[in-house]
């Protein structure tokens, strides 16, 4: 009788156990098959749940957000069918994947677009309610000029999202119902707002004595466009007013100026405007994130490379530092720069790894580099610890690694992917706020001794309007949003992130000034002056260039912006400071 080694047994019983699937894979892909067959039928449900053919027959405006429960239902069954992918062998993974893309994906993402579109259409809607609003009032009005510009704005920036709606039919019912009324009211003031424009362009000629050859010109000029204006009266209210700087050219009778000053500045109240023109230094690189030295002339950027910048905006001497990763963002506590460094693109749909760099500020060298678990998109600090949101894959935490040693010491509860953060001045508190969630939350986790504790969620949702960018006002009091709602950052739990009230206007950027109490928002080209004690706007100033930072530090506004050059209008980053008190801005 033949016999086998006890090797040839082995080598035979491990090529049975590599072809015959165990019976745990088989049952994990019977798992996967039926999550993606339930995902697919809450996808199908969604898809008929966005067709304006269907919400023609079910609803009385069709034009609507659709059923959030159905959304939110399609949203846990796909995330629960891909957690099941995930598990699996490679082959099985791309099959899996292949037919989720197809049928899940496809129609989930049309969704989102179908979403993100209306509710961008409503914001068009909220602008173009306001602009008529003070159009009717007095068309001539600084205020009527800045609605008109923010409802341009509006159309152009959300113009994007609308026409990402799958179906010709679904998308020429939204851009009908949103994006039309706004261009409407757009174009029937057109006229009106650009005869303002250039008559107040005329007035500020005569202040600054420009040749009378040259102002009857420009007055000629805008005569053809008063013409244009179709409502008989809102013309003649024009004409008076051009007629009015007309008589004062003919008459020789220049208003009075302060020779000494290079701007206007008038007070009055929340309509207050001033135009500004000061000289300042370009940048060499194009800058997409910037921090400022609390008490030192620098500052730290982000160029359009792999470089972090220390720029001293009073000798002009800047410094860099090259990273072997992608920079994104920085968050500057006492003599560190901490700056999260990217390996891959952020997605909801699967996650990266990163790093974290701490850069002394003192010596401007890498002090520190270590490798993390997560995707980073936003960090902050405080001395103990460092504390870093996902940029990718959905549902994530939010977790925190010891400034010591580096590890990972805690971790928040789930948090949606690509949050921004807020630390408290206090440093016990971390205010997060979503960015890719409809409507937009603001949530709160509490910190211990370096390490995050227990959270919860603001008291609202979708009760107000949200954007995405957030700061803490020095003092520990309130947050403010760009949107322009203020809400209280209170150690009481039922105070915490409940709504104080509104700014004038919103705002990109915002600065403080608690000395003298008052803080600066910007706005593209506006910067507006409020009084921290009655929350009210007391002065704008209109800008040459579009404010991308602003920060107050030792009496001074200090203003990145970008420029262009006069001949080419090649777009510049450029550094402006302007000594400040109070509520203005001194030459």
């Amino acid at each position: 009788m033949k016999t086998f080694k006890p090797l040839s047994i082995a080598i035979i019983l491990s090529a049975v156990i590599m072809i015959t699937p165990s019976k745990s894979f088989a049952t994990s892909l019977s798992e996967a098959e039926r999550l993606v067959q339930q995902a697919e039928n809450a996808a199908t449900v969604l898809k008929w749940e966005i067709s304006l053919e269907h919400r023609k027959i079910k609803y009385s405006d069709p034009v609507t957000l659709p059923n959030m429960d159905l959304y939110n239902a399609a949203k846990h069954a796909r995330q629960l069918a891909y957690n099941a992918i995930n598990n699996l062998p490679a082959q099985e993974k791309v099959k899996l994947t292949k037919r989720m893309e197809i049928n899940v994906d496809s129609h989930f993402n049309r969704s989102m677009a179908y979403i993100d579109a209306l509710t961008s259409g409503r914001k068009i809607m909220i602008k173009t309610d306001d602009f008529y609003e003070v159009y009717r009032s007095n068309p001539l009005s600084d205020r009527s000029e800045q609605a008109y510009h923010e409802l341009s704005s509006e159309i152009r920036k959300q113009a994007l999202l609308l026409y990402r709606v799958y179906g010709k039919s679904t998308r020429d019912a939204i851009l009908e119902k949103y994006k039309s009324p706004g261009e409407k009211a757009r174009q029937s003031a057109k006229s009106v707002i650009s005869a303002k424009i250039a008559i107040d362009h005329l007035n500020q000629s005569i202040a600054n004595k420009k040749n009378k050859d040259e102002l009857l010109l420009s007055a000629k000029q805008i005569e053809s466009t008063v013409k244009q204006i179709d409502d008989e009266n809102t013309r003649l209210l024009v004409q008076t007013k051009l007629d009015a700087a007309l008589r004062t050219i003919q008459g020789n009778t220049l208003p009075e100026t302060e020779s000494n000053k290079d701007f206007i500045e008038i007070d009055v109240g929340s309509n207050g405007e001033s135009q500004i023109d000061k000289s300042f230094m370009y940048l060499s690189d194009l800058i997409r994130e910037a921090v400022i030295h609390p008490s030192q002339p620098i500052i730290y950027m982000l160029n359009e490379n792999k470089d972090v910048l220390e720029l001293n905006y009073e000798t002009g001497k800047v410094r860099k530092l090259t990273m072997n990763l992608v920079p994104e963002r920085m968050y500057l506590y006492k003599n560190e720069l901490y700056v999260t460094l990217l390996r891959g693109s952020h997605s909801p749909n699967w996650s990266e790894n990163g790093a974290i760099a701490i850069i002394d500020t003192t010596a401007f060298t890498l002090a520190d580099q270590f490798n993390i678990e997560i995707d980073p998109y936003d960090i902050v600090a405080d001395g103990k610890s460092i504390y870093v949101s996902s940029g990718s894959g959905q549902w994530s935490n939010i977790k925190g690694f010891s400034r010591e040693t580096l590890l990972e010491t805690s971790q928040s509860s789930s948090s949606y992917h690509q949050s921004f953060l807020e630390m408290h001045p206090n440093l016990d508190k971390l205010y997060v706020i979503n960015t890719t969630v409809s409507p937009r939350d603001v949530s709160f986790f509490t910190i211990e001794d370096g390490k995050l504790g227990p959270g919860y969620d603001s008291p609202y949702h979708g009760d107000y309007p949200l954007e995405t960018n957030m700061t803490i006002s020095p003092d520990g009091k309130y947050i403010f949003n760009g949107s322009g709602v203020i809400m209280n950052a209170s150690e009481a739990r039922g105070m915490n992130m409940s709504y104080v009230t509104k700014l004038y206007v919103p705002f990109e950027e915002i600065t403080f000034n608690m000395n003298e109490g008052y803080f600066y928002t910007s706005n593209g080209k506006n910067l507006d002056v409020y009084n921290y004690n009655t929350m009210e706007r007391e002065k704008r100033y209109v800008m040459n260039g579009e404010i991308q930072n602003v920060f107050y530090q030792n009496g001074k506004l200090v203003i990145l912006s970008v420029e262009q050059l006069y001949s080419s209008k090649l777009p510049k980053y450029a550094i402006k400071t302007y000594r400040v008190e109070g509520n203005r801005m001194i030459e």
